[in-house]
């Protein structure tokens, strides 16, 4: 028997709203924003 891991599906607007809310707090504690995109898998339009 095979025991199926129920990943809980999230929204793609969540998910922004979670990564925008990651990179302010980042910015705002003075953190790398370029290992946050790394971790995260953020990709921006702009290089940094």
């Amino acid at each position: 028997m095979e025991k199926k891991i129920k990943q809980k599906t999230k929204s793609i607007f969540q998910r922004v709203l979670e990564d925008k809310r990651a990179i302010r707090d980042c910015i705002q504690k003075g953190g790398d924003v370029k290992q946050l995109a790394k971790e995260r898998g953020i990709q921006f339009a702009t290089p940094l």
